[in-house]
Order: structure tokens, then C-alpha cells, then sequence
């Protein structure tokens, strides 16, 4: 939980117009979730997060249907990665 709250919030410290505090606050109870699965969960959770939003951007741009400076939200990418993770790695 501590390691996913403090990836998020330094990115928010850093540039607060690219990561909402909605965004840190969802990546603290979602580390605590994927943690308590283990850190393979974990793992897997974070970086299907990063490959769904970076599918969906990359799809959304090469569609035109947004720009460079558009804004797209990240959570539901979050939900989605850790419902990955947990569909994985659930007993």
C-alpha cells in the first residue's frame, strides 16, 4: 500500500495537473488490496494498469478522437489492472 500511495503521490507532488489526488488515494487502497494477494499480484496489478492505459491512449490518439494535451482519466485503467491482478491471483 505504501509503496503504490508514495509512486502516485510523488507524481503529484511533482506535476499535480497529470495525476489527480483521487488517483493517490485509489492507488493507496488498491496497493493494500493487491498486497495483501502478494507481491506477485502486485506486480502484476501495476503493470497491467500501465498497459491498459497505454493500449487505450496509444488506440484514442491513433483514432485521433484525442490529442497529445488531452486529458484521460486514469482510474478506470487502476480498477481494471488490479481486477486483472485479482483474477490471477485470487484463492
Amino acid at each position: 500500500m505504501a509503496a503504490l500511495f508514495a509512486w502516485f503521490g510523488s507524481q503529484w507532488l511533482i506535476r499535480p495537473s497529470a495525476v489527480g489526488q483521487g488517483d493517490v488515494k485509489l492507488a493507496g487502497v488498491l496497493g493494500l488490496y493487491l498486497g495483501w494477494l502478494g507481491s506477485a499480484a502486485w506486480v502484476l496489478g501495476v503493470l497491467a494498469t500501465a498497459v491498459l492505459g497505454a493500449a487505450v491512449s496509444g488506440a484514442l490518439l491513433a483514432a485521433r478522437r484525442a490529442g497529445r494535451a488531452s486529458a484521460i482519466p486514469y482510474g478506470p485503467f487502476m480498477l481494471a489492472g488490479t481486477l486483472v491482478a485479482v483474477l490471477v491471483h485470487a484463492p
